[in-house]
């Protein structure tokens, strides 16, 4: 089947920004993508944490260089064992976000619990992979937002891409002990702001 995300002519993904050299795209799509994702860190994109939200986030992210961003692939992806079928994309999401919905959004959860939902969560996305290109960060970007929601810090800056790459890997075969210890290493309680000061009475 003819990929249609791609310029078959240069081999790169078809763009916004009519890039015909892959060199050039990925370095355009790193510096327009690192511009979004700080917008998300900043300001957290409203949604209920669903396959629609998790689309959000991807056309927050990509919508500067993908027509299709935001958009469900439509082709079959793998990268040595096959991601969900393009047909079963949005059945499957929806029993993902159902589970996610069903623990309460891993709120009021103690770190062990809470990093083993995360886990859960962030092998059945990456299993998903509902998206052409663009996959990584954009679970990234969601579940950093679910955790702070949750009272925690996701700090992904701390990420091993070589023990990410393992993680998910191993996840895909349905062993998720890997991306488990991974997202332990990662998480930690947001802290609690400092006490206010009691204002002075100079008056």
């Amino acid at each position: 089947m003819t990929d249609p995300y791609l310029d078959l002519d240069a081999g790169v993904l078809r763009n916004r920004l009519g890039i015909t050299d892959a060199g050039e795209l990925a370095r355009a799509e790193a510096e327009l993508t690192a511009l979004r994702l700080i917008e998300l860190r900043q300001e957290p994109l409203p949604g209920r944490y669903d396959l629609d939200h998790l689309q959000d986030f991807h056309h927050h992210i990509f919508c500067d260089i993908y027509d299709w961003a935001g958009e469900l692939r439509t082709v079959s992806l793998g990268k040595g064992q096959l991601f969900c079928l393009p047909q079963h994309l949005e059945s499957s999401g929806e029993d993902i976000f159902d589970r996610l919905h069903r623990t309460q959004l891993l709120r009021g959860r103690h770190l062990g619990s809470f990093v083993t939902g995360l886990a859960e969560l962030l092998g059945d996305i990456n299993a998903l992979h509902p998206f052409r290109e663009g996959n990584g960060r954009t679970q990234r970007a969601f579940m950093a937002q679910l955790a702070r929601a949750a009272g925690y810090e996701l700090r992904w800056t701390a990420m091993d891409a070589d023990e990410n790459n393992h993680a998910s890997r191993l996840s895909l075969a349905g062993d998720n002990s890997a991306l488990h210890a991974m997202i332990a290493r990662l998480v930690q309680p947001v802290p609690d702001p400092p006490p206010q000061r009691p204002a002075s009475d100079d008056s």
